[in-house]
């Protein structure tokens, strides 16, 4: 038999060269994948991708060849997953789609994330009173790496803020926020750190509590005034009330109740989807903080008085174990479950943290630092946890005023020292950060407890 013609080999290798080409996604006249898939899921949240795959001989088999456990496709091509605490993290994902004649096969990589924003309070180098413009600016445009969200705390009528003025630090941070890109979460206080109020007025200066009519008015108009301007994502009114709630009468509590839903209504009305909330401190409402010498009574129903209503989108928190505990080996099971037999709808944690030295009777270094995070992520995973916020990126260089929270930052007032935190925090957020939440107010689990009874 003579030869195959110099034409006809070419021609073969033509095919064979077709034949490869074919089994790429894009080639023409084949079977295509056709369809890109959603490369980010959330835990506890669906994940769908419809595969779609064109020019088939025949039908189309779907079959996935790689791919995280309890992921199945359909014999149409609808992958469905629903993802779990444990799935956190990047996974390769491989699907291959046959007809009668070839192959094609589509891989990709899968980030699965917590759903949550992270954080630090606003502690730019040299923070407070060494702290210089460029140094601010530093901190609030270049923050990425610790999250994406910065937690502004202000007084509702710092110096110079008369009493229905927006707090100028408020202003500053919706202000910087759209300018550097960053989720603010701004928090209002009326009290200090020992639960004493500020609420006297010019009409009624002895009467230091929210059954002062101006000073309850002055500060409903400002919330409403905030709100309307700067439609924040976050903002909380109270921080640490339960403190409060311990010096103060039921009464006192009973109008700040009153005063705090008057508010809700009035952000709510100019701003739909800000997240209201108040900040509680967990290891006082625990009925812990033996080191402080002034722990209360253990205050869980302050909740169910805030939950009665209605009207509280999420419960906040701030947390400190080192008040109670030398180390965090010490914190007894279930330290942050707890929460769920009160509350079960959306938690933020407006500061936590664990001191990187001794101070005072705290207990600290930089490995229990490490071993913190890993026990509070781990103690809340079962919670709606939706906002984290590591107290502050750098020392406060007034620490030695506030023994209990010297030496908490991830870094050193000057950033001189980098504490092993600061890398754990880093890597937190990378595996953990999710895309802001659209919320389903007032959404709860089903079988809600109880309000517990005093």
């Amino acid at each position: 038999m003579s030869p195959a013609p110099k034409s006809f080999r070419c021609g073969s290798l033509f095919l064979a060269f077709f034949a490869a080409a074919c089994s790429s996604n894009s080639s023409p006249g084949g079977l295509t994948i056709t369809s890109q898939p959603p490369t980010r899921a959330t835990i506890r949240e669906p994940y769908l991708y419809q595969v779609v795959a064109k020019n088939a001989l025949g039908a189309s088999a779907f079959v996935l060849t790689n791919a995280p456990a309890a992921m199945t496709i359909d014999p149409d091509g609808l992958v469905s997953w629903l993802p779990a605490y444990p799935d956190l993290g990047t996974h390769p994902v491989e699907i291959e789609v046959s007809d009668a004649k070839v192959r094609r096969r589509q891989s990709f990589s899968l980030r699965v994330d917590q759903g949550l924003l992270l954080g630090t309070g606003l502690s730019w180098l040299g923070h407070t009173g060494s702290g210089t413009p460029l140094d601010y600016v530093d901190h609030v445009s270049g923050h990425d790496p610790w999250g994406s969200v910065i937690a502004f705390q202000t007084a509702w009528r710092d110096p110079g803020d008369r009493m229905s003025e927006i707090p100028g630090l408020a202003s500053t941070a919706m202000v910087d926020a759209r300018t550097y890109g960053f989720t603010p979460t701004v928090g209002i206080g009326w009290t200090d750190g020992q639960g004493n109020p500020d609420l006297t007025s010019d009409s009624e200066p002895a009467n230091n509590s929210w059954s002062n009519q101006e000073t309850r008015a002055e500060f409903l108009q400002m919330a409403g005034d905030f709100a309307a301007l700067y439609q924040p994502p976050y903002l909380f009114l109270g921080n640490e009330t339960n403190v409060y709630y311990a010096t103060h009468t039921a009464a006192e509590w009973a109008d700040w109740i009153s005063e705090f839903e008057a508010c809700y209504d009035a952000i709510h009305a100019v701003s739909r989807d800000t997240l209201v909330f108040t900040v509680f401190q967990l290891e006082f409402m625990k009925g812990l903080g033996a080191k402080t010498g002034s722990a209360p009574p253990a205050s869980w129903d302050l909740i169910a008085d805030h939950d009665a209503s209605g009207k509280i989108d999420a419960i906040g928190f701030t947390t400190y174990p080192y008040l109670e505990y030398d180390t965090v080996a010490y914190m007894p099971p279930g330290y942050y479950q707890e929460i769920a037999s009160y509350w079960t709808g959306p938690v933020v944690f407006s500061e936590i943290g664990w001191i990187a030295a001794d101070s005072g009777p705290y207990l600290g270094s930089e490995s229990e630092q490490v071993a913190f995070l890993d026990a509070f992520f781990d103690g809340t995973q079962d919670l709606d946890l939706v906002d984290a916020n590591w107290l502050f990126l750098h020392d406060w260089d007034q620490q030695a005023l506030v023994p209990a929270f010297a030496n908490i930052g991830l870094r050193d007032n000057l950033a001189s020292f980098v504490r092993l935190a600061d890398a754990s925090w880093q890597a937190q957020v990378a595996l953990r950060e999710g895309r802001p939440r659209a919320f389903a107010w007032r959404k709860r689990l089903p079988n809600q407890p109880q309000r517990a009874q005093r």
